[in-house]
């Protein structure tokens, strides 16, 4: 979940812009640090599974509706990559802020889903996630359709999937629900290759400058990977980036990147048995070491 809530972005991810506008340590914070603690702060769990903590139940409406929203979307993540192999599910406001879409035809005023994301042999998918704390999954399924089936292609072809994404938080357990629209006719759209993998990674490149260009070079079963260390009162985790990725991004080299997908082991296969250090590794490169408090 970790890795999710931080991987997936938002309207509010980090972007040069942002960083500009607010501050790099502001844009970190927001982007990050608070996205991995309403993880902690939300999410418990034990043997049966995973549910949401009583403290939501004090929240005004308004902090209830932003951390539904952003909790919907790392179990949308997780999802995609558990389910598609896409490993690189990410917002399509992120993309919007950094030129790495152009709608080309857009018609009608639907609105658009949240998230797009490219698998290994360069097919794209939709999502759009809902998260609630009141049981309509029924409802706010068919809303999510809705939004999934906007969008008709990208580069000239269809989405090679629309998935729409709905997560009831409940207090004894989690449910989510997910269903395929027909594809819609509204709108067109172009991804900028090079400028999607930027916006992608934006979020540790980010933090590497925070850190002064400090990062570790650490090695877990036979992975290297560089990372920073995130340390609060309630906050203690490691985010990385396989080093094969990190330096694919340096040299710009996106071309690359999609390869590294390809080859990259089955992360389903390997996931349980890492659960136990507490270490998070997904196919997109990324790695989250936590330690619960």
């Amino acid at each position: 979940m970790y890795r999710s809530i931080i991987t997936v972005g938002s309207p509010t991810f980090v972007s040069w812009r942002a960083i500009r506008q607010n501050g790099l340590f502001r844009t970190i914070s927001t982007a990050i640090i608070q996205k991995a603690l309403m993880v902690q702060a939300n999410i418990e769990s034990n043997p049966n599974g995973m549910y949401l903590h009583p403290i939501f139940n004090g929240y005004v409406s308004d902090q209830k509706r932003i951390v539904s929203y952003n909790l919907g979307m790392a179990f949308a993540k997780i999802y995609a990559e558990r389910l598609l192999n896409i490993p690189n599910l990410t917002h399509l406001e992120t993309l919007k802020k950094i030129n790495a879409v152009t709608f080309v035809k857009h018609s009608g005023k639907s609105k658009e889903p949240d998230l797009v994301g490219m698998t290994s042999n360069g097919n794209w998918h939709v999502f759009e996630a809902k998260g609630m704390s009141s049981n309509k999954l029924s409802s706010e399924i068919i809303v999510a359709k809705n939004q999934a089936n906007q969008i008709a292609t990208i580069h000239g072809q269809a989405p090679t999937t629309l998935s729409a994404c709905a997560t009831y938080l409940g207090p004894n357990r989690i449910v989510s629900l997910i269903e395929d629209p027909e594809s819609g006719e509204e709108k067109d759209i172009e991804v900028k290759k090079d400028k999607f993998y930027e916006g992608y990674y934006n979020s540790f490149f980010a933090f590497r400058e925070l850190m002064d260009r400090k990062s570790k070079k650490e090695q877990f079963e036979n992975i290297d990977f560089q990372s920073f260390d995130i340390r609060t009162n309630q906050l203690n985790i490691t985010l990385g980036l396989e080093t094969e990725v990190y330096e694919l991004l340096q040299e710009k080299n996106y071309s690359l990147i999609d390869e590294f997908y390809a080859s990259k082991r089955n992360t389903n296969e390997i996931v349980d048995g890492f659960d136990r250090e507490n270490i998070s590794i997904g196919q997109d490169g990324f790695i989250v070491k936590y330690l619960n408090y």
